[in-house]
């Protein structure tokens, strides 16, 4: 049931395209999972040294690595974050600006290796909370699609069928 706060709320897909404002990084293919409770980043080459987070965002993920861009950053933490099946793990977090749809905000983001998943971004529940409407019978992406644009062709599609 509609509640008069929801009609603030833009409503997404099950995936979507986002674009990190401050790097000029435009429709990054992103997975909505209101399963999730954190956002997560594909990142690789993360370094920790002298109070500053070093990390290449999209960093040779085979969708998004040609789009690839160094940060560095002295606002970040570890987070512990777990799966499904209750594995967890310790995960820098940091925040970053970010466009979906029609919105603009900052939003925090565990680094992780997506590197074996087509979408480089997974967004969590701490991310759509109280900004967006989800309807999962809508997408703005096909993973089918994606995967014959970019040529993928995981041995193990851990997100869907081959």
């Amino acid at each position: 049931m509609a509640t008069k706060h929801d009609f603030h709320k833009v409503v997404i897909g099950r995936s979507e395209e986002l674009t990190f404002v401050d790097f000029n990084i435009v429709k990054v293919p992103a997975k909505t999972d209101t399963g999730a409770y954190r956002s997560a980043v594909h990142a690789d080459n993360i370094v920790e040294k002298d109070g500053e987070l070093t990390f290449r965002l999209l960093g040779g993920h085979p969708v998004c690595g040609s789009m690839a861009t160094s940060v560095t950053t002295d606002k970040y933490k570890i987070v512990r974050v777990e799966n499904s099946f209750g594995y967890g793990e310790d995960r820098y977090e940091v925040r970053l600006r970010v466009k979906l749809g029609s919105k603009i905000f900052l939003a925090p983001f565990s680094l992780a290796d997506r590197s074996a998943k087509i979408y480089p971004i997974l967004l969590g529940r701490k991310l759509l909370n109280h900004r967006f409407l989800v309807d999962s019978a809508e997408s703005s992406l096909n993973r089918t699609e994606l995967k014959k644009k970019y040529g993928i062709l995981f041995p193990k599609d851990e997100e869907g069928r081959k």
